[in-house]
């Protein structure tokens, strides 16, 4: 088990390339999904011979659930608080209908009629986050622990880009919203 990875390693990738995690449509992914990090799944079952990607969904002006206010277009895999990623050849490809992003079905817009310049706002600079931790890591190959405290060079302070990495699983956010479900109600 690997604990606190504050620094790259040969079994981690942060801020993979969009092209590298995800397969077509690459521009809706790209404008839905941001990629975190990709690990050696072997690392963690020596069988596995892959690279597992973690990825961040981006709603504006949401601080709920993904997939909210965009009932129409849930699924048996995508639903409040539940998105599902294909996996086929190194790649993810989006399991659903992309509507199910409020921001491409515009019920963000809908659910906010007169938040529209907000939630334009809100929505870049949730990319332009994402962009300056992903800048800072190329430039000194370390993250801040978050946004408003970023990594200084001077000090070493960092976050860590693995907090855990294999031993037992912990439900975390999971636990309020339950943990997700194949088809047949089954936990994954």
């Amino acid at each position: 088990m690997h604990k606190h990875v504050e620094s790259a390693q040969p079994f981690l990738r942060p801020f993979p390339e969009f092209d590298d995690v995800f397969d077509e449509p690459l521009g809706l992914h790209r404008k839905h999904l941001l990629p975190l990090v990709s690990v050696d799944a072997s690392v963690a079952h020596e069988d596995l011979n892959f690279w597992l990607h973690f990825v961040t969904p981006i709603e504006p002006l949401l601080e709920l659930d993904v997939g909210c206010f965009s009932y129409d277009h849930h699924d048996v895999y995508n639903s409040e608080g539940q998105y599902a990623l294909r996996f086929e050849n190194g790649k993810y490809t989006f399991a659903g209908d992309f509507n199910y992003f409020t921001y491409e079905s515009g019920e963000i817009f809908k659910a906010f009629p007169d938040k529209k310049d907000q939630i334009e706002e809100d929505y870049r600079v949730r990319f332009e986050s994402w962009e300056r931790n992903r800048q800072a890591f190329l430039d000194y190959g370390r993250i801040g622990y978050s946004e408003f405290t970023p990594f200084d060079p001077e000090t070493g302070s960092c976050g860590a880009l693995i907090r855990q990495l294999g031993g037992e699983p912990k439900l975390g956010n999971w636990t309020a919203a339950g943990v997700p479900v194949n088809q047949s109600g089954t936990p994954f």
